[in-house]
């Protein structure tokens, strides 16, 4: 079957100095411009059906953002919500679109109206461009630069006593999902239309906490326009199950060892962030080096049937009382050996194993921080650990309550309805 695409991007970059979201401890209006924000945009159509893939330089996407695409164009376009995949860069370096977690940044009214805005232009100029018959190629490597960030140490308590307490340390040996997916579309003439990977990973690793950046699903989109030639290629970036995933430090600061020898001792570790920026932007290099590789190694895979589905767990089912909102899962599909899975929640790593399980190993882009995300989604293990994703995040992000029990399982029951 013939899969056709329109692509394009958009700037986003903040016009006044307007504060940031993604740290609680900071305050103040940004410095210096870094680098700058987009959101990216990718079209999908097959006889008829149209599906739209966004990634938009911010903290988190509101649910809002997709209800006004579907008032504006869904009646034209025959779009529902599962048609529309809206995910957070999840860069913690821009300022927040989302009016419900003030205590990790407040919103700019004016800047929230300009991106509205611009959505709204970029969607249409992109759904009535035309379109071109594209061919897929898929990809995926490993990574060796993204590090669990949960580890437990003993710590004092009440004199002698001593207990275990979850930090957010690297953990060397914890669950991480160190997959690369690269998804490239090409004209009839072999020329690149649109790129499409996901990497669990936090953007978190930026050196300058006051400036904007898109950290490195910015940086590593500059590398592609270059690599392929097109600067004004559509870079659509999707965030895996990183919930409890960080960028690495020590391929770059080389103080593991050292690091596992404080841990021996219960001391923490040598560096918890890049020491300067030149250390950032070597991790950066590494990390272009790896997903270089992955998009010179994909092939060509046959295009099938576009298809989506959806599922609304209601968020009381996970976590607390609130009987209004959901969690939103999503599947998308469109060649062989290939599908898209989505949450709306920053979902930690150890769920790509059930991931795996639940859809017999196929080959699968897992996906977190789609519009509307409420919530860190820990698994069973996490739950008597504690940590920041289980019991710290709460009143940062407006969430009342405690979580469930049998997360895994509901996890897994809620994949099987898609």
């Amino acid at each position: 079957m013939d899969l056709f695409l329109s692509a394009g991007n958009i700037d986003i970059t903040p016009d006044k100095p307007i504060a940031l979201a993604g740290f609680a401890e900071r305050h103040g209006a940004y410095s210096k411009i870094h680098d700058r924000l987009e959101i990216n945009l990718a079209v999908l159509q097959q006889e008829g059906k149209y599906v739209l893939l966004y990634s938009i330089d911010t903290l988190f996407v509101p649910e809002e953002f997709t209800q006004i695409i579907i008032k504006q164009f869904g009646a034209q376009y025959n779009l529902q919500e599962k048609d529309i995949w809206m995910a957070a860069s999840h860069t913690h370096f821009a300022p927040g679109l989302d009016r419900e977690k003030p205590g990790l940044g407040r919103v700019d009214e004016d800047y929230y109206k300009l991106v509205t805005e611009k959505l709204k232009h970029l969607t249409q100029n992109t759904l009535t461009a035309d379109y071109k018959k594209v061919s897929v190629s898929y990809g995926t490597g490993k990574s060796s630069l993204n590090v669990n960030r949960r580890k437990k140490l003993l710590r004092p308590k009440g004199g002698l006593k001593l207990y275990w307490k979850t930090l957010m340390y690297p953990d060397y040996d914890g669950v991480k999902d160190d997959d690369i997916h690269f998804i490239h579309l090409k004209n009839e003439s072999g020329q690149s239309e649109m790129v499409l990977w996901n990497y669990a990973c936090h953007p978190v690793g930026f050196r300058h906490r006051s400036q904007v950046s898109a950290d490195f699903p910015g940086l590593i989109r500059n590398e592609l326009r270059g690599y392929l030639q097109n600067e004004k290629l559509s870079v659509v970036f999707f965030i895996g199950f990183a919930g409890n995933i960080k960028p690495d430090v020590t391929p770059i600061t080389h103080t593991r060892l050292k690091d596992r020898i404080n841990y021996f001792f219960q001391f923490g570790p040598k560096y918890t962030r890049f020491p300067s920026t030149s250390h950032y932007l070597e991790w950066i290099g590494l990390l272009w080096k790896e997903t270089k590789a992955v998009l010179k190694s994909s092939t060509n895979t046959p295009v099938t049937k576009l298809s989506t589905t959806q599922y609304k767990l209601p968020l009381n089912e996970i976590i607390g009382e609130d009987d209004t909102h959901n969690i939103d899962f999503r599947k998308l599909s469109f060649a062989d050996n290939i599908q898209f899975i989505g949450v709306s929640a920053e979902v930690l790593a150890e769920y790509k194993d059930i991931v795996a399980a639940a859809l017999n190993n196929y080959p699968t882009l897992k996906i977190g921080c789609l519009a509307g995300t409420r919530i860190y989604l820990p698994a069973d293990k996490h739950i008597a650990e504690g940590g920041y994703e289980v019991k710290w995040f709460q009143h940062r992000f407006g969430i009342t309550g405690d979580f469930k029990e049998k997360l895994d399982e509901k996890f897994k029951e809620a994949l099987l309805k898609l």
